[in-house]
């Protein structure tokens, strides 16, 4: 049986909007700068240090490593809701 041009085009606009929704978050995360080096360099036999050590103000809690948890989140939501919706379009037009 052939498909009309009509439910062709909506199948390449719903699955161009999938890829794009879910490639431009992940550029932009990419393209994230992160700051050089820490500090000067120190040699071993430098006994003199001009940085103290310092206690942690609560040490019950973990360090924060630099993950975007929430943006990472939402991704996977909104790849999750996409597939949804095309697994029920799909469902939809087979059998009407």
């Amino acid at each position: 049986m052939r498909r009309s041009t009509n439910s062709t085009l909506r199948r390449l606009v719903g699955t161009s909007v999938v890829v794009i929704a879910t490639v431009v978050p992940a550029g932009v995360a990419a393209a994230v700068d992160y700051p050089g080096p820490p500090g000067p360099e120190v040699t071993p036999n430098n006994t003199e240090s001009a940085v103290r050590p310092s206690r942690a103000t609560n040490p019950s809690t973990l360090p924060f490593t630099g993950g975007d948890i929430a943006g990472l989140a939402l991704i996977g939501a909104g790849a999750a809701l996409a597939g949804t919706v095309l697994v029920r379009r799909s469902r939809r037009s087979v059998n009407a």
